[in-house]
């Protein structure tokens, strides 16, 4: 017979997250579809190096260390990139002169293709990604706890899709005790993989946030394996901000 599962209350959505373009900024949703793969939209074009073809990597090379600082939207199938109150299709000659000219390179915007694959004028993305990346707010505030100026401590650091705030009863790196569970979000269910392994992206200037090697070392330091987790949709549905998570433990 089949264990049954324990259902319990975990928390709320607080946040919701689209990042269009890869290693840039995002777009905050009051809701969307979690569909087969993701959030529609996300993670969907990519930059690269017109010097030598090297796809945007913020967390290795300093010439990207910008990026983060441009923000991207979706409108339609299609990203958009914002500057100064403007938007300008991610497809445009001038969206190609506007990155280049933020990053004193040449650099050009491409599709992403499947991983592992190839097409004309597409890029494949750096990595194998996950479907959704949740941070909670219990582990926001115990690395904020261990830090000399918490208030570097800000959900735009980790890049999440979902962030949720977690009922008081739940504390510390709480995604790292739930690994293998899966959290209920109305119809959608999304069955937490595994710790997501932190890079040098956590401590980036971006906005009001300063460059803090700290926020790193402090993750490396008592992360227990990371920061937030990757997660995989096996139902899906649809999600708002204030929608109530459940925990179902085996």
């Amino acid at each position: 017979m089949a264990r049954r599962r324990i259902m319990t209350a975990f928390g709320r959505i607080t946040e919701i997250w689209r990042y269009p373009i890869s290693s840039m900024g995002g777009e905050r949703l009051d809701g969307t579809e979690l569909a087969e793969g993701g959030i529609p939209g996300d993670r969907i074009w990519g930059i690269i190096d017109r010097r030598d073809g090297a796809v945007a990597a913020p967390e290795k090379r300093k010439h990207w260390r910008p990026l983060p600082n441009l923000v991207a939207r979706l409108k339609g199938d299609r990203p958009e990139i914002g500057l100064d109150g403007s938007w300008i299709d991610a497809g445009s000659s001038l969206a190609g002169e506007l990155v280049s000219a933020f990053l004193d390179f040449p650099a050009a915007l491409h599709p992403h293709v499947r991983f592992g694959s190839e097409a004309q004028d597409h890029i494949a993305p750096r990595y194998q990604r996950a479907d959704i990346h949740i941070v909670t707010s219990a582990s926001m505030n115990r690395l904020a706890g261990l830090l000399e100026d918490p208030s570097q401590v800000d959900s735009r650091r980790f890049r999440p899709n979902i962030v949720i705030e977690t009922d008081v009863s739940r504390e510390g790196f709480v995604e790292q005790q739930i690994i293998g569970n899966v959290l209920a979000i109305g119809k959608a269910r999304i069955v937490i993989s595994e710790p997501c392994a932190r890079c040098t992206f956590t401590a980036l200037a971006q906005g009001d946030l300063a460059f803090e090697p700290a926020v790193l070392q402090t993750i490396a330091r008592h992360g227990e394996g990371g920061f937030g987790a990757l997660c995989q949709i096996i139902e899906p549905g649809k999600i708002g901000l204030g929608d109530q998570v459940t925990l179902n433990e085996a």
